[in-house]
């Protein structure tokens, strides 16, 4: 394969995989409870169809015990009956109702806010307020692409406990509020909402903090798997399913259906049907005009449109200014091949003076002078950064006065104009539409990540200009497909577990404890997965206490990042290492395990930037680190020299080069310590 090629291979698998994971469904719900590992099986697609609806009315449902009403719990509004079923499930309509519509959702699920606001509220007036449908709801967290999910979901049933009303006033502020919740991490977050809609705030408070109905969420999620649910929304009308965002009429005609004696078809995927893993995204729709928009250069007719997202001061988008900016100009913008619109990205705890620097951008802009100011800016990077925000307004000052700009006119934008707002409106704008990191680009829609060669956009503008971007990017996907297939149906490799004591290097390695001990204790570990944090919590402190600094036990890191279901993992296992870079590797890794649940998030690296900034390490040196992942080979050769001495899953440590598998208790480790302290 040439390298033209790996590239095309690489931006549309890139292009694929955001889109799966930012555009394209809710779907694989994670449901594993013991250990760390999965199947991911491919949905099969099921569509509502109505068939032979009959004449004879349906019967009233038999109702089983599990979502019978409980009758303490009831109460009605406006009209309305609402309450819990006997065991906690709440729900919405008369419980005499003929029709029982069961829905399994996710929170943060972008499917599921569609059903809410589009489908949901006429059901609610009409099929719920007249007595023929009672809803009931269920949680299904997709905790592997959606980690605040969960977290929603426990704070809607802390809601729960002051009263029905509350519980569906919190479900509906939730999904109102997806995109202001969705991209922070912890529990905090969802406290504000107890005061928005009245609750005692103690009570509530202390429900959120402790992950009060955590098993039930994961009882919601066994439950909704062992009767096929693997994706949300999904609903079971009168126990028959009907899968995904439906529009309205498809439940009309459903619920319709079944009050007729009928029976509702569910259509299997075609044979050329994609499941919804691995679907072809829907471009994303973006403004190009208005406040978001800081420049837009070319043909707005052109037959391709390339928005991108950018940070002044990050040394990648300073890199595509460099070396491939020029060339899209020369060649696609000024030749009427391509439409460039410009916004704002700034990563606030990466690069602080990233906002100052967009303003004054913006302002030159005012003075039709935005494109050679951000070409300025960009080319003295290194000389303004660091210098906080007076002091690179002040260089922003100088800049101007180079380009000769009215310096009055200047000064008045930068300080009483609406560009902070739109600067903020662009970073909302970008984080809902999947954006991450800068720099990113929206090629008619479709979203490329990072700074790529010019290579890679010549190929992907040629798409567009022959309509081609779909059917490239669903030819990749068809590849992949075939090749999870073909994966899925080779038997799983067993790695040999080691019979006896496994020689495994340690000096590039991170540690604790006497080098001298007589008792070297290595773990793999994955930073994202919930054993490792277990044995943190609970196991680790006696084996330092008793171990290791009574210096009978040498304790050895290693990293074994689970990248498919734990896709933060390897940027977490970096950070530490960058961490460890000023003396500060074990307070990192431990404060990565104690705040799991908050770097669980697509907005990881900037959760680290905050953690150096407590542990006082040098911000600007630690960040550098985090951005250029500096130490994923390294990471990856951990991973591998795991896997070669029969790692599968984590946690998994050698005592002396002696297996010992998963988040065992102290007393395991004790024995296996004293057997080798015995020798």
């Amino acid at each position: 394969m040439t390298v033209y090629k790996q590239q095309r291979f690489f931006i549309l698998t890139a292009v694929l995989l955001t889109a799966v994971f930012f555009l394209a469904g809710c779907g694989a719900a994670d449901t594993a409870v013991d250990g760390e590992t999965e199947a991911n099986t491919p949905a099969e697609s099921a569509e509502a169809t109505t068939s032979n609806p009959g004449t004879t009315n349906a019967a009233a449902p038999t109702i089983p015990s599990s979502i019978a009403p409980n009758p303490v719990a009831q109460e009605v509004v406006s009209g309305i009956e609402m309450g819990f079923t006997e065991d906690g499930r709440p729900y919405m309509g008369s419980p005499d109702a003929p029709i029982v519509l069961e829905e399994f959702s996710d929170f943060q699920c972008p499917f599921c806010q569609r059903f809410f606001q589009q489908t949901m509220p006429s059901i609610k007036e009409n099929q719920i307020a007249n007595g023929e449908v009672r809803l009931i709801f269920y949680d299904f967290p997709l905790n592997s692409i959606h980690p605040q999910a969960a977290g929603a979901a426990n704070a809607a049933r802390c809601a729960g406990e002051q009263g029905i009303t509350y519980y569906w006033d919190m479900h509906d502020l939730l999904f109102e509020k997806m995109p202001e919740w969705s991209t922070v991490g912890g529990r905090d977050v969802f406290i504000p909402y107890g005061e928005e809609i009245g609750l005692d705030a103690a009570q509530y408070t202390a429900c959120v903090e402790s992950d009060k109905y955590a098993d039930a969420i994961e009882a919601d999620l066994a439950y909704g798997a062992s009767r096929g649910i693997r994706s949300t929304p999904s609903f079971f009308i009168n126990d028959q399913p009907l899968i995904g965002a439906q529009p309205l009429v498809a439940f009309e005609q459903a619920f319709a259906t079944i009050s007729g004696g009928g029976q509702l078809a569910s259509v299997k995927a075609q044979d050329n049907e994609l499941p919804p893993e691995f679907a072809v995204p829907t471009p994303a729709a973006i403004a190009l005009d208005g406040a978001t928009t800081a420049f837009a250069m070319g043909d707005p007719n052109a037959a391709v449109t390339i928005v991108e997202y950018t940070d002044y001061q990050c040394p990648f988008c300073s890199r595509h200014v460099a070396e491939t900016m020029p060339q899209l100009i020369t060649n696609m913008i000024d030749t009427g091949r391509v439409y460039y619109v410009i916004k704002d990205f700034p990563l606030d705890q990466l690069h602080p003076e990233a906002r100052a620097a967009s303003l004054a951008a913006r302002c030159a802009g005012e003075q039709d002078v935005y494109l050679e100011m951000h070409d300025a800016i960009f080319a003295s990077q290194a000389d303004w950064s660091g210098q906080g925000d007076a002091g690179a307004t002040t260089y922003f000052g100088d800049l101007a006065a180079d380009l000769d700009l009215d310096a009055a006119a200047y000064d008045e934008c930068v300080t009483t104009s609406n560009h902070p707002d739109n600067v903020q409106a662009s970073l909302e704008e970008g984080s809902v539409l999947g954006v991450t990191g800068t720099p990113a680009f929206f090629i008619n829609g479709y979203l490329i990540s990072g700074a790529q060669p010019y290579d890679v956009f010549e190929y992907v503008v040629e798409l567009g200009e022959n309509g081609g971007i779909a059917d490239a990017i669903e030819a990749q996907a068809r590849q992949a497909y075939q090749a999870y297939l073909e994966q899925q149906n080779q038997p799983p490799p067993q790695p040999p577990t080691p019979a006896g004591p496994v020689d495994i290097p340690t000096d590039e390695a991170h540690s604790i404890g006497d080098p001298n001990a007589p008792v070297t204790l290595i773990e793999y570990t994955d930073y994202q997965c919930p054993f490792c944090g277990r044995h943190f919590q609970q196991t680790f402190p006696l084996i330092q206490e008793q171990y290791i600094d009574t210096g009978q036990v040498r304790y050895v890191f290693k990293d074994f990042p689970l990248t498919r279901i734990h896709p933060q993992a390897v940027a977490a296992a970096n950070a530490a290492r960058c961490a460890g870079e000023q003396g500060e590797y074990l307070a990192f890794h431990n404060k990565l395990f104690e705040d799991q649940n908050a770097w669980n998030n697509g907005q990881a690296e900037t959760v680290f930037i905050g953690y150096a900034a407590e542990l006082g390490l040098d911000k600007a040196a630690f960040g550098q680190c985090v951005q250029e992942n500096r130490y994923e080979e390294a990471i990856m050769a951990d991973l591998n020299e795991g896997i070669d001495v029969g790692v599968s899953g984590t946690p998994a440590f050698f005592i002396n080069g002696r297996f010992l598998s998963g988040a065992q208790p102290f007393e395991a480790f004790a024995a296996y310590i004293e057997a080798e302290l015995g020798q």
